[in-house]
């Protein structure tokens, strides 16, 4: 396999691998089906995390498991509009589609062993923030561009802040006219607008709903994210 070969040629290699499995429709294999409480979302799911496993067992066999660095991440949050056949956003408001922090916010895990310790951070990151990181990691030069990420080393190895302090929050309906539609500071996020996602119309909170039309707020609604993630007071 790809990993096998690359690890016998001694030869760096990037392997970026995007699972299908918890998108509508779910689908699993025999090992897998009927094998969760959580119904067809479930059975996804631990293949999902079945397969995961099989590429980190892949890198211990082939003994580079001390030489590569490994993130586990997603896009965005659940699509709540398929309701039991999405994920859960916990006590995050909205879901996908949305730029409240049910839809914008998503799991983060590193893993190398030797080099990342045990434990968890509250620093900010993004996935925009893989390419500068990886590209340091491996000895490359960035392109003489304007790029929006930044090195997450100090949080992955050094257990320091953050090199980002700020995230900005725009939507597939932004135009000119609105630009961003959230700014985030360290813990702070500021909502200058906000819309419906892509919860059905019986979706309980009611600016999660795709029929919730555009809000201007002015001034911005703001919260504080460490002490209230749900944004609501």
């Amino acid at each position: 396999n790809f990993i096998k070969e690359k690890s016998e040629q001694s030869s760096p290699f990037l392997l970026y691998m995007a699972f299908q499995h918890t998108h509508k429709p779910q689908f699993s294999g025999k090992l897998a089906t009927n094998s969760c409480i959580r119904g067809e979302f479930g059975d996804a799911l631990a293949e999902l995390d079945w397969g995961v496993g099989q590429i980190l067992e892949e890198l211990e066999k082939d003994g580079v498991s001390d030489n590569t660095f490994v993130f586990f991440t997603s896009d965005n949050g659940p699509d709540l509009a398929f309701k039991t056949h999405a994920g859960v956003q916990g006590p995050l408001r909205c879901g996908k589609a949305s730029t409240w922090d049910g839809g914008q916010r998503v799991p983060g895990i590193a893993w190398w062993p030797g080099k990342i310790r045990h434990g968890r951070t509250q620093e900010l990151a993004a996935t925009l923030d893989l390419f500068p990181t990886v590209m340091k990691l491996a000895g490359g030069k960035m392109p003489s561009v304007i790029t929006d990420g930044v090195d997450m080393s100090p949080i992955l190895f050094e257990n320091k802040k953050s090199n980002r302090q700020n995230f900005v929050y725009y939507s597939a309906s932004s135009t000119p006219q609105t630009g961003l539609y959230a700014l985030r500071l360290r813990q702070y996020k500021a909502h200058f607008y906000t819309k419906g996602g892509e919860c059905t119309d019986d979706y309980p909170d009611e600016v999660c709903r795709a029929n919730y039309t555009l809000v201007a707020h002015s001034p911005p609604l703001l919260f504080n994210v460490d002490v209230d993630p749900s944004e609501l007071y």
